[in-house]
């Protein structure tokens, strides 16, 4: 479902994604500073293993280097005093419980080396061996009572054992420092050899007492078991129980003087204590952050959005046509902006409203001065249509009666120059100059003279003119009188000719020279069947959609094919060819068309009137 309003909008495109996005880097962040603290951890546990290691290392070192030096003296001049010295500083070496010489039931010393005898002190000297020698030291793991064996064998040059030097060492001394440690008394912990065999820890059935091998480590629980695999591919390091967190955690580290192992296993949750304390600060702390974020986003972006909701509202009410009180700007962003120019336009809208009722009323008046479309004089059929292109214009036709002498008609078609209301002014005023002045006596000369003097008085500096063609049926004689006032010269359809001629003749513009004097003229007998068309040059000055204009000559071809309907159809004619030329184009300039046809059309050849 699509958001419908910009609360909505801004909850889903905004708050939305920012939560997730803070959300999720919340959650990389703590899985980063959780990684950082479990190796931390790790590397701790593991230091805190190699340092006890350490401890046992070094005290299973010294008795090595001992008999690494006896090996080493072996066929060196003062050999046997350098063996006997060395033999009596193991014995006196701290943790040694004894030190035992055997040789093999076979050996004669005496046949193999002369110089090799037992002193009266048990001991074994060794001189000059040249059959004989020591093999690298080796660990003896098996535990004999609280003891550890640590022995080094001699080979002939045959490569059979012929002795031993065996050094008895207390593991209870061995492993006195690592049982005060404090992990150590608090923690699981095990000395394991290599094959599994428990040789101390923590637990009760964990014993040195017991027998060797009669514990092993890894034969129930799992993660043991992962600990002896582990300890097989790397000399130390940390696993992790099943759950999270973890039952348990373990770590090893694996002697470096011996083939034992220290493991060391806690409970996760106090081991991890820290993390998961964190865990729940990291969450609790992030969640109100993200919250904090999100409410300060929303409260930030409230304003905005009552604001454009304000704005909404009294659009709205403005489409239905209430114009409401100026919004209050209250902040000086793109919203406040917005707020303003809204304020702005409906003030101008409702200016303007009061404007169009304005011309609307104009509109009306401006109709009202116009004659019937459709009147008839005697057998004289006239009709008439002004097209304006704004609501208001300069264009304007009249039809003008005689009450005192019936046998005359007077018609007018006039344009102003210009649109709109000053237009239409204008054009009222010509009229009533017009109307007052016709009924008068004089001629139509005469009549249109005084109509531009009096013009010339009103629009002499306004830069405005007014184009007038105005023309007298007299119906007792049969004949037309005109005058062209600058006007367009007007069409008439001759029966007789089958042609159209032009009614011309000479005079300027009224309001330009109020000192002009104009021509009358006349056209007579007019034969019956004429059809004359008076019209303002924006009936064929229109334009389609090309630039192209539709011209006199056409207005002329739709005249000549139209004599034969009524007045009323042959201006419907006329005013449909140029809507059609027009199409979608705007109209921009006004139309007025006129036209009278006189009794008993002659109807043209393969024609019938309608």
């Amino acid at each position: 479902m699509r958001p419908k309003t910009l609360q909505q909008r801004i909850i889903l495109f905004i708050l939305t994604p920012v939560f997730f996005i803070l959300a999720g880097m919340g959650w990389i962040s703590f899985l980063y500073a959780r990684n950082a603290i479990i190796k931390q951890w790790s590397e701790t546990a593991v230091a805190t293993l190699q340092k006890s290691a350490h401890m046992i290392d070094m005290r299973l070192s010294k008795p090595k280097d001992m008999l690494l030096m006896l090996k080493n003296s072996y066929n060196q001049e003062q050999g046997i005093a350098i063996q006997a010295f060395i033999i009596e500083q193991l014995r006196t070496m701290e943790g040694v419980v004894e030190v035992n010489q055997k040789l093999t039931e076979n050996f004669d010393i005496k046949a193999n080396h002369p110089g090799i005898g037992m002193v009266h002190n048990h001991s074994m000297h060794f001189g000059r061996m040249e059959n004989f020698q020591l093999s690298l030291p080796r660990y003896n793991t098996v535990l004999n009572g609280e003891t550890v064996s640590l022995s080094t064998d001699f080979i002939d040059k045959n490569g059979k054992k012929t002795g031993q030097i065996e050094v008895v060492i207390s593991f209870q001394d061995l492993i006195d420092q690592i049982r005060k440690a404090n992990w150590w008394k608090t923690e699981n912990a095990f000395l394991i050899d290599n094959e599994g065999n428990v040789l101390i820890g923590t637990r009760q059935s964990d014993s040195p007492h017991n027998p060797a091998g009669s514990v092993k480590f890894g034969q129930t629980d799992t993660l043991e078991k992962e600990t002896i695999a582990a300890l097989k591919q790397s000399p130390y390091g940390t696993l992790f129980g099943p759950g999270h967190p973890p039952d348990e955690i373990s770590g090893y580290y694996h002697l470096n003087e011996a083939p034992w192992s220290l493991v060391l296993i806690s409970p996760g949750e106090r081991v991890l204590k820290s993390i998961l304390n964190f865990r729940l600060y990291y969450f609790v702390v992030g969640f109100l952050s993200i919250l904090g974020v999100i409410l300060f986003i929303r409260v930030s972006i409230s304003g905005t959005t009552k604001a454009i909701e304000k704005v909404s509202e009294a659009a709205n009410g403005l489409a239905n046509g209430f114009f409401t009180e100026p919004l209050p700007v209250l902040s000086g962003d793109e919203v406040g902006k917005l707020t303003g120019n809204f304020n702005k336009m409906t003030k101008q809208l409702k200016e303007r409203m009061k404007l169009k009722e304005a011309m609307n009323l104009a509109m009306e008046v401006q109709q009202s001065l116009l004659p019937p479309a459709h009147v008839s004089y005697g057998n004289i059929e006239i009709s008439g249509c002004s097209v304006y292109c704004d609501e208001t214009g300069g264009d304007y036709f009249d039809i003008i009666d005689f009450p005192d002498d019936q046998g005359k008609i007077c018609v007018a078609v006039g344009d102003v120059v210009g649109h709109g209301i000053g237009a239409a002014l204008l054009m009222a005023t010509t009229r009533a100059l017009l109307r007052s002045r016709v009924t008068q006596k004089g001629s139509l000369s005469q009549v249109m003279k005084d109509v531009n003097r009096l013009l010339c008085m009103d629009i002499r500096d306004t830069g405005r003119f007014v184009t007038l063609f105005l023309l007298m049926v007299d119906i007792k004689r049969g004949e037309v009188q005109w005058v062209r006032a600058g006007h367009e010269p007007a069409m008439m359809y001759n029966p007789e000719q089958d042609k159209i001629i032009e009614l011309k003749g000479k005079g300027i513009v009224l309001g330009l020279d109020e000192y002009w004097d104009y021509t009358e003229n006349v056209y007579g007998p007019v034969p019956k069947g004429t059809v004359i068309l008076i019209g303002t040059d924006g009936a064929w000055d229109v334009e389609n959609n090309s630039g192209k204009r539709l011209g006199k000559r056409r207005v002329e071809e739709v005249l000549q094919q139209s004599v034969s309907f009524s007045s009323e159809k042959i201006l419907d004619s006329i005013v449909s060819e140029t809507r059609l030329f027009r199409g979608e184009i705007r109209q921009n300039d006004d139309i007025t068309l006129l036209v009278l046809k006189f009794p008993e059309t002659i109807l043209l050849k393969g024609e019938t009137l309608l």
